[in-house]
């Protein structure tokens, strides 16, 4: 079998080796053995191997002087049982590589060179050693990098004594010949035969995968199992399954992916953990679909087995993104509290947000709350493994989950079984199949724009991060990295895929290119056309300086992407509704729902979903202009949500700010008309989980790692704020009876809607609802802030469906010529 010698393209060979070198391996019970120097800095040896000793299986290392100062590679090199080797060492790179032998008795080979070296371009015209490896045959693996000028000759001394090339380009060396050119890029194997003088180049040949790998990660059958890793830096990779190590290869370029390593292992690794090593450091698998808890270990996972029993539920219908209304979510605040009526060995897990039947003095907990809410999706916070809270015995710490370790496996605190990996898959696609059955569809919460920490992928390549930190958390990550922003695409589609997520909330999505994301909306969408993903994203960064500012995900930009379906959180709407986020305070023409001197341009532009002053994807506008939007979909419409104080919390601070009492009736009256303004908007709903209870953290504005008595739901909330649940209730109710609140594009909006401001604080939307199929022909919202406002209306009967701080209220009673709108509230008015 012909033996192999890597260089790259960036060695420049040194001397000759220096000093002596050793093989200590399983077959000389790790004693000292004299490697062959062959020249330059190569040396040789051949090894037949038995079965391992009783540290583990079939390994050497390579070690200088024979005293274990100094050895390679970091861990044991791991190799097949019951085979014969010839092994090379490179004494400069430190790089080893192997061939197949028959045994390891074949004698000396005929020669008519005492050594012949590579020397050109690819390795900066340095001497690599080639190999003798058959009669007269001499290679070398040379990686070429496809320049133009790109050649070569051979040296038989090294120092240009006696070199060959090739004049006529046919194949044939002559001595002192032209250098040899070649286009060729990529791995190939140079042959020489010094008897005929004939030498070839053939792209490098493998023994496994040689067509490339389909995927990333551990790809499970009962025979086989192949692990692939992207090692763009580092040739030095290596697997350790179950204990035992073996070497990944390089393999062609194929599927889109570069620079891959991979090693096909025979037998059935089901469930077995596994690590890579690369360059000597341990890493977990970036593509890992599980994970041992609180340890560097991926488990083998074969999802064949774990969906629901008698397949998936069928998924709620969603005819169009403007239909949805969004809950936000975290496992354990929505089930840990005993009150929540969840049993208690399901309290703060998966399987606890989709309890029936839970109870809390007579009133709905769980499920059935957010089935009684009307809501259509619930948005989980963090759901996948995180980095904090890693001792599992600790049950009381507590995080949201913004710390990522592996992207695409179920964190296992929320699971009841977190070392019965099949189960805890299972228990995650329970809760999404029977959220399915309750009629909601599931959104993750995704943090792909920064990690754990850098030690997650830093050893394998520093390429996964941002040379500037624009997460604010010092390891941001680079998707403008081709197989980086691979990685993520992955993981988005696997776990569409495999556990029928229905969409994706973006974590900081501004730190990314609006095309990226473009690409991975578009591949999902092509790959699913029939989900009706939901995909959106906070459109900024963490306050980070970007060079690539215009590039990047924002308000400005966003539009331009809009057929991609990829919608971002309208902050421009939420501060002018509630002012700002960490404190009681409002800036100039912030808080309508607080009447301080708002500006209702503002509440007119968000209500109309933030479109675009013109329909056109291309025109330049502002950063952070508040129309934004090329359609709907686009405007997520909010308050309030995890980050900052509840809607609850920022009201008191202004009322404490403003000399309001804390028990004024008329703070419940806000904590209605913020959100009724939302749910009567154009665009698509979010609603903070709790805000519909009157939920409170104490004033707590970062409550990521606050105990449970700062985030859980307190479920006498519901039964004290009974008149807020059932104005939300009934609000979201209003909007999922009518289309006419649900536009579904650019074009509908501009002609089916108008919008006025007749006076200060006043704020009024006509739809024609007729011409978009609604059962009111027309409507008339009005939002008003201030004191009570008469509204003359259009000749003939209307009728009254929401007023005051109620949206049944009205009870369909006629008025006619004018009608008196409240302040603090949303008035609806129509016509059958």
């Amino acid at each position: 079998m012909k033996r192999k010698l890597m260089i790259s393209a960036l060695l420049v060979c040194s001397a000759n080796a220096s000093a002596d070198w050793y093989f200590r391996g399983t077959p000389n019970d790790w004693s000292a053995e004299a490697l062959d120097f062959v020249g330059g800095s190569q040396y040789k040896t051949c090894q037949s191997f038995a079965s391992g000793d009783a540290g583990g299986g079939p390994r050497f290392k390579i070690d200088r002087f024979g005293d274990w100062q100094q050895a390679y590679p970091t861990s044991d090199y791991a190799v097949t049982g019951n085979k014969s080797y010839e092994i090379f060492f490179d004494s400069d790179s430190q790089s080893i590589q192997i061939s197949e032998v028959a045994s390891c008795d074949g004698g000396g080979m005929a020669s008519n060179f005492p050594s012949l070296y590579f020397r050109g371009t690819a390795n900066g015209w340095g001497t690599s050693a080639m190999a003798l490896v058959a009669d007269n045959t001499w290679q070398i693996e040379v990686n070429f990098d496809g320049q133009t000028n790109q050649r070569f000759k051979l040296d038989v001394q090294g120092d240009w004594s006696q070199n060959y090339g090739d004049d006529n380009s046919d194949g044939t060396l002559e001595q002192t010949g032209a250098d040899i050119y070649t286009p060729v890029s990529g791995d190939h194997l140079l042959t020489v035969d010094d008897a005929s003088l004939g030498y070839s180049l053939e792209p490098l040949g493998c023994t496994q995968n040689c067509g490339g790998v389909q995927s990333l990660g551990a790809v499970y059958s009962v025979n086989e199992t192949t692990f692939s890793l992207w090692s763009p830096d580092h040739s030095e990779v290596q697997l350790v399954l179950d204990g035992q190590s073996h070497a990944l290869n390089k393999v062609p370029n194929s599927n889109g992916m570069t620079d891959i390593y991979s090693v096909t292992v025979p037998g059935d690794w089901k469930l077995k953990p596994y690590y890579f090593v690369v360059n000597g450091v341990v890493v977990r698998d970036p593509y890992g679909k599980m994970a041992e808890p609180n340890s560097d270990n991926n488990i083998v996972m074969d999802p064949d087995g774990t969906d629901p029993p008698g397949g998936w539920s069928a998924r709620p219908a969603l005819a169009e993104r403007e239909d949805a209304v969004i809950y936000e979510v975290h496992v354990r605040d929505f089930t840990i509290a005993p009150e929540s009526g969840v049993s208690a060995n399901k309290r703060g897990k998966f399987l606890g947000m989709v309890e029936g039947g839970t109870r809390f003095n007579g009133v709905a907990t769980g499920i059935d709350h957010l089935k009684e809410l009307g809501v259509t999706h619930v948005q989980l916070m963090p759901a996948y493994d995180f980095g904090s809270c890693p001792d599992l015995a600790d049950s009381s710490c507590y995080n949201w989950g913004y710390d990522p370790r592996n992207y695409s496996v179920p964190e296992e605190r929320y699971s009841q079984t977190p070392y019965d990996y099949e189960n805890r898959v299972r228990e995650f696609k329970q809760m999404v199949d029977e959220f399915h059955q309750a009629g909601i569809r599931v959104i993750m919460d995704v943090v792909y724009n920064h990690t754990y920490s850098k030690e997650m992928f830093e050893p394998i390549s520093t390429s996964y991060y941002t040379p500037t930190d624009l997460s604010g958390t010092g390891n941001s990550i680079d998707a403008n990295v081709p197989m980086v922003s691979r990685m993520i695409r992955d993981s988005l589609e696997y776990w569409v895929d495999e556990y029928n997520i229905d969409g994706f909330r973006f974590d900081l999505i501004g730190i990314f290119d609006y095309d990226e994301v473009e690409d991975w909306a578009s591949h999902l969408n092509d790959k699913f056309p029939d989900r009706n993903l939901l995909i959106y994203g906070e459109p900024w960064n963490g306050y980070a300086s970007d060079p690539r500012e215009s590039e990047r995900v924002r308000l400005g930009t966003i539009g331009r992407i809009h057929q991609s379906r990829v919608g971002v959180f309208n902050p421009k709407f939420r501060e002018a509704i509630k002012g700002q986020n960490d404190n009681g305070g409002c800036n100039s023409g912030d808080c309508f729902a607080m009447n301080n001197s708002p500006d209702t341009w503002r509440i007119e532009v968000g209500s109309r979903a933030g479109i675009r002053f013109a329909n056109d994807k291309d025109a330049v506008i502002d950063t952070w202009d508040p129309m934004f939007a090329m359609d709907p979909e686009q405007s997520i419409n909010y308050v309030s949500a995890h980050d900052n104080l509840s809607l609850r919390d920022k009201l008191l601070q202004w009322a404490d700010l403003n000399g309001v009492d804390r028990g004024d009736p008329y703070l419940r009256r806000m904590q209605m008309f913020a959100n009724g303004i939302v749910l009567t908007s154009q665009g698509i709903p979010f609603l903070h989980g709790g805000v519909e209870l009157m939920r409170d953290k104490q004033e707590d504005h970062n409550s990521y790692q606050s105990p449970d008595a700062i985030n859980q739901y307190y479920w006498q909330w519901k039964i004290d704020n009974a008149d807020v649940f059932a104005y939300y209730r009934d609000a979201i109710a209003l909007r999922r009876a009518h289309p006419a609140f649900r536009l579904t594009s650019w074009d509908a909006i501009n002609q089916h809607m108008t919008s006025s401001r007749p006076r200060y604080g006043v704020v009024v939307n006509r739809i024609d609802g007729a011409a978009v199929g609604d059962s009111w022909s027309e409507i008339i919202v009005i939002y008003n802030s201030a004191d009570n406002y008469t509204h003359s209306l259009p000749a003939g009967d209307w009728k009254v469906a929401m007023e005051k701080s109620d949206p049944a209220a009205g009870n369909g009673r006629v008025v006619s010529g004018s009608v008196v709108a409240e302040g603090t509230a949303v008035t609806v008015l129509y016509r059958d």
